[in-house]
This record gives C-alpha cells, structure tokens and sequence, in this order.
C-alpha cells in the first residue's frame, strides 16, 4: 500500500514538472531570461544563415541558369546599341578600349579568387565584342574559352560553345566564304574542346581553301586538323590529315625548284615538311604500324643527307632498327644499329653512339649471341674510356660479368665484376654493395 502511495506521489511531482517547464515556455517575461535566450538567439541565427547560404547559392550559376551572352539588355558601356549591330568610328575605338579594361578587371578579380565575379565581367565583355564585329567577338571568346577550361569552368565553356554555334550558322551563310571568320571559328571551337565542330569547321576550310587554290590556307587547315586528331589520340585521321598536308609541302618543294628560287618562304616550308615527316613517324609509332614510321623515317634521312646534316641522323636510325626489331627482321636492325654507331662516333655524338652500341648488344644476346655481345661491350668500354664516362664503364662491366657468368667463364666474370666495384668506389660507393655481392657469390660458386 506503501509503495503504491509513494508512486503516485512521483508521477504527480513530474506532472507538476512537466508543466511548470510549459509554463516556462509560453510566458514570454520567462522565455526572456538568460538560461532560455541563448537558445532562441542560436536558432534565429541558424536560420538566418540559412536564408544567407540558399541566396548565395542562387547566386552561383548552375546548368539551368539562362546563358549569359544571350541577355540584350543594353549595357551602361553602349546604352544605344547600334541598329547595324556593328558599332564604328571613334565610338568603335572607345568601346574597344572599355572592353580592354573589362578584361584586365576581370584578369584582376580571377587572380584575387573572385572567380565568379570575374567572369561576370567578362561575360559582359563578351556581349558588347560583338557590336565590334564577328573578328573581334571571336578572338575574345577564343581566349576567355582557354580561361574558362583552365580554371574547371564547365558551365562557361558551354555557354561559349554555344555563342560559337550561333556564330557559325551566321557566319556559313555569307558569300563568299570568309575564310579568316571560319579560321577563327575553328581556333574558338578547338580552345572549348569541342572537337567535333572544330574539326568540321577546319574541314570546311580546307574545302574552300582547296577550291580557291590557296595554298596557304589549305596547309593551316590540315594542319591544324591533324594536331586536333593527335590532340585526342585518333592516330588513323591524324595521319590521313598530315599525309595530304606532306603531299602538297612536296608539290610546293617542286614548284619552288622549277622556278628556281630560294626564299626565306621556301626554307620555311622546308621546315615545315620536316615537322610533318617527324610528326608522321610518330603517329605510326603510336598506332602501331612500324613500316609506315620507317617509310617517314627514311625520307627524314633522306633530307637531313642531302642538307649535310649528320647529327639528326643517328638517332633517327636507331629508331628505325628499333622499328625493324618490333617486326622481327633482326639483320637489318643490327644493320641500322651499327650504322647509327658509325655516323654517331664520326661527329663525336658520344651519347647516340653509346645508345647505338647497347641496344646492338642487346640485340645479339636476345639471338643468343652472347661472345659478339661482348665484343661490342669491349667497343663501348674503348668509347667510354675515350670520353671519361665513369659511370658508362661500370655498367659495361656489370653486362659483361653477367654474360660471363652465363657462358661459366668465371675468372672473366670475376675480373669485370672487380673492376666494376673498383669504378663504382669512384663514383662515391654507387651500386658498391652490388658489386660486392656480385663477387662473394661468384666466391662461393668457384669454391
């Protein structure tokens, strides 16, 4: 009975608790004093930041904010756009120099850490280029485009690849064609990396360059669409576009022979075909078709022979032995090495003629070859001795100790070994333990 007395009384003294703690609350004297205002304030703060952070982040643009260089609102710069669309004279030369500040404005605010700040500016400066002329607009958005893509802004290169679509259906409609609009087209597609619209505005080009016979032209397009091709690794179209680019490089070499002239524009375009030779070499390697990259190589010989010019070659032919390797034709890989040596050793090209001669060993030991292996190992050593490459010599005596080690001539192996150890104190203790070890087990294995 006792008990059952004492638990009523403490539900009551809870009751009575719970709702003096209400009476608390809802008295608006008590709800001011110190112990229950803190809390209060704390809220009314939590939610007035949030209304802060939400109108901030209405405030950063998001893929479903309207695209900036569409607004036609005037803009204090040009209050009364012109109805041309083309501002001229002295107010062309003054908005262009208000523009300029515009960017330098904006250059300031992304180097400040104010990114959206800056390219809010240079949207701006973006919408009032094109009242100077589709020239202009499209350098502008070419360079804020690169900007845009190296500073993560996904957004903006969107919105300008799409201001360039526009651009490209105003600008295929003019007759004729301005090429120097669609070269710029495609400059400003290729920095937004939009690859498609990049390539098919080149390809354009070329078209109308191919057409009008303008050399020139033609070449800046195929090239440019080549390095657009290698840029994202397409090695197949990359090629087929620098194989045209050579051939008319060529018939501009011939035209130029025929009329006997010697420029400073035919040394450029000699120039010019090297590249493309080099760059073909490349992207055959690349891909995966050794005998185009030799084909490439060869006429690179070719040239640099018939300019006198040896040192380009060595390394150029041991490349292509290196290419005759991957196809497993092995006597003209020894072939090319061995005549990369003696061009290399005859202009003192120490490091190509050392190249030359390692993988000339190499070669042999992978045919099992290991004696004539070692004599050109003893080549090297007479080459290294010759030019003082310390380090050079050790690791020739390091490949000769192991191929002697393989043939069980054991006192040979011993000798290059020691003199490897005694080269390698030379250089301060490099690879000292190796060589130690090198020779304690050969110990143990004639013991």
């Amino acid at each position: 009975m006792q008990n059952s007395i004492a638990q009523i009384l403490k539900i009551q003294e809870v009751a009575f608790t719970g709702s003096l703690f209400f009476l608390y609350l809802c008295t608006p004297s008590l709800a001011k004093t110190a112990e229950f205002s803190a809390p209060t304030n704390s809220l009314d703060g939590y939610i007035a930041q949030s209304q802060t952070d939400a109108k901030e982040e209405l405030e950063i643009p998001n893929q479903f904010s309207p695209n900036p260089l569409e607004i036609t609102e005037p803009d204090p710069l040009l209050p009364s756009p012109p109805e041309t669309g083309v501002v001229s004279g002295e107010k062309r030369e003054k908005l262009a120099q208000e523009l300029d500040q515009l960017n330098v404005e904006a250059a300031a605010l992304l180097a400040a850490g104010e990114t959206l700040k800056a390219f809010d500016t240079w949207n701006r400066e973006l919408r009032l280029r094109g009242y100077l002329g589709k020239a202009d607009e499209l350098v502008a958005l070419e360079r804020v485009v690169e900007i845009a893509w190296n500073n993560s802004q996904k957004l903006q290169v969107q919105w300008i690849t799409k201001r360039l679509e526009k651009l490209e259906a105003e600008i295929e409609v003019e007759e004729p064609v301005n090429l120097q609009l669609m070269q710029a087209l495609g400059a400003a597609f290729r920095a937004a990396r939009a690859r498609d619209q990049s390539i098919g505005v080149y390809q354009k080009v070329v078209a109308e360059a191919r057409e009008r016979q303008d050399v020139t032209t033609l070449k800046q397009g195929l090239t440019a669409i080549g390095e657009i091709y290698l840029t994202w690794l397409n090695y197949d179209n990359a090629a087929i576009a620098y194989e045209e680019l050579l051939e008319i490089q060529q018939q501009s070499d011939v035209e130029t022979s025929a009329n006997q002239e010697r420029t400073n524009n035919s040394v450029t375009a000699t120039s010019s075909k090297v590249d493309t030779l080099r760059e073909l070499a490349f992207i055959y390697n690349q891909a995966g078709k050794p005998l185009q990259a030799i084909t490439a190589k060869e006429r690179l010989v070719d040239f640099y022979q018939g300019q006198q010019n040896l040192a380009a070659i060595p390394e150029i032919k041991i490349s292509i032995a290196s290419d005759y390797e991957q196809l497993g034709k092995l006597n003209l890989a020894s072939q090319y090495y061995q005549e990369a040596y003696t061009i290399a050793q005859s202009i003192q090209q120490f490091y190509s003629a050392s190249d030359a001669l390692e993988n000339l060993a190499e070669l042999y030991i992978s045919q099992d070859k290991k004696e004539a292996a070692i004599e050109i190992y003893k080549v090297q050593l007479l080459m290294d001795q010759q030019f003082v490459n310390v380090y050079g010599m050790m690791d020739t005596y390091d490949r000769m100790g192991q191929i002697y080690s393989q043939l069980q001539a054991y006192p040979l192996a011993f000798s290059a070994f020691q003199k490897g150890l005694e080269l390698a104190r030379q250089l301060g203790g490099y690879r000292e333990i190796y060589f130690l070890e090198k020779l304690n087990k050969l110990n143990r294995r004639v013991n």
